[in-house]
């Protein structure tokens, strides 16, 4: 190993989470080294075709912002590209925000590129990691040329899976290879030749899924299945073309046999549905543009933290003097396949996230943001979601930055302040 970097804080994973985190702490000075296995960020709303952010905007009539810092930029940085960022009402009654994902490749290069002291490292996965004493000394990241050493004084883990974390040995609290799949995965399809006046009803829609699963049991009682009401189909920016999320499978997320099964199924499955879709008057020309580049995958791993959220957090809408970001949508849960449940949020529409629900057990320079955050099964249906995946993903990258200039255990306020002079909504 011949290639080195040094740098005050190493974030593993250039998505929501982790772009939040890599600006958040070089505003404060830190050298930062963002890592990113893909050639663009974005994680899923890029790598899986998951084109809206949930969780920027509390439920209610009236779409309150429940996220800014970070969050907000990208929404900004959409709009210079010449696309409309509103929120828009999803089919659950709750508020999103739609993107192009190659719109978004650019925002986020945008964000990131030019920043003092931030390297971007793409196409670099984490390989390997040194630690002992209760601490990270360093990652190993990996690319076509080979390995390089990553020194830093802390860590984020914004992988998604908990990457990073489980390969220094952290304690996991859900471990999807262990404990078996939780929330069912997704793979959503972007479609073009889909004219805006023949999107399909309510009605129709659930037709059409009628069809698809027809075609798909093959007389089989046991065969997989779309959702019944045919699931999310609406209209995106571009004429012509639109997003349609109703497959679902389960999957650990992990293991290579997993993936591969529930990656080759639901491309099998896509195929179906367009045929279904096309004998929908208006629909005869559709056709898929595209699907991945990998299954949506909502839960695999996450850590066993100081103060995981939970769902009483969430009900009551409970206010945390320690919070380091809102979380607003409502608890999501996809524990059967095709049949998501929303539970919504009480209290003022948000609960606090606090700085403890970041911070693993027994490695103290590391920190998690986005969907690795410590969360009950139920309270997790709401802080996985991308935006508040900024909101998190912010927060860690500040409180690392601050331990890495030497304070070993940021304080919320310190945090909180700084995350407020960021622009973040507490």
């Amino acid at each position: 190993m011949n290639r080195t970097l040094s740098c005050d804080v190493l974030v593993a994973g250039g998505g929501a989470a982790g772009v939040a985190a890599a600006l958040g702490a070089a505003r404060m000075g830190a050298r930062v080294v963002l890592a990113e296995r893909y050639g663009f960020l974005g994680g899923a709303a890029t790598n899986a075709n998951v084109l809206s952010y949930c969780g920027l905007f509390q439920q209610g009539e009236v779409a309150r912002a429940a996220v800014g810092g970070v969050g907000a930029e990208v929404l900004a940085g959409l709009a210079a590209l010449g696309f409309d960022p509103s929120p828009r009402r999803s089919k659950s009654g709750n508020w999103i925000v739609t993107f192009e994902p190659e719109a978004l490749k650019r925002a986020l290069d945008a964000m990131v590129s030019g920043v003092p002291g931030l390297v971007l490292a793409l196409h670099a996965r984490v390989t390997g990691v040194e630690a002992g004493g209760g601490a990270i000394g360093g990652a190993v990241l990996t690319d076509h040329a080979g390995a390089t050493a990553v020194r830093a004084a802390a860590f984020v883990d914004a992988s998604g899976e908990a990457v990073l974390g489980a390969l220094a040995g952290a304690a996991m609290a859900v471990d999807t290879a262990r404990d078996g799949p939780g929330n069912a995965a997704s793979l959503p399809m972007r479609l073009a030749g889909v004219p805006r006046e023949a999107l399909p009803g309510p009605a129709a829609l659930a037709a059409i899924a009628a069809r698809a699963n027809a075609m798909l049991s093959g007389g089989r009682n046991d065969a997989p299945r779309v959702r019944e009401d045919g699931g999310v189909f609406m209209a995106m920016e571009a004429p012509g073309e639109a997003w349609w999320m109703c497959i679902d499978l389960p999957t650990d997320g992990l293991g290579h046999a997993s993936l591969t099964a529930a990656e080759v199924e639901g491309r099998r499955m896509a195929w179906v549905c367009l045929a279904a879709l096309r004998e929908a008057p208006g629909c005869e020309g559709a056709r898929i543009l595209s699907t991945g580049p990998q299954f949506g995958v909502r839960e695999t791993r996450r850590f066993a933290v100081r103060r995981a959220v939970t769902e009483a957090d969430a009900l009551a809408g409970r206010r945390d003097g320690a919070g380091i970001a809102r979380a607003a949508w409502p608890m999501e849960v996809h524990a059967e396949a095709g049949r998501p449940s929303f539970t919504p949020i009480g209290g003022e529409g948000f609960f606090d996230v606090p700085l403890d629900a970041l911070r693993p057990v027994g490695v103290g320079n590391l920190w998690a943001g986005g969907r690795v955050i410590g969360a009950d099964a139920a309270a997790y249906g709401s802080v996985r979601v991308m935006g508040t995946g900024f909101a998190t993903g912010q927060a860690a990258g500040v409180a690392a930055a601050l331990q890495a200039s030497g304070d070993a255990a940021p304080a919320a306020g310190a945090v909180r302040a700084a995350l407020l002079a960021q622009g973040a909504i507490l």
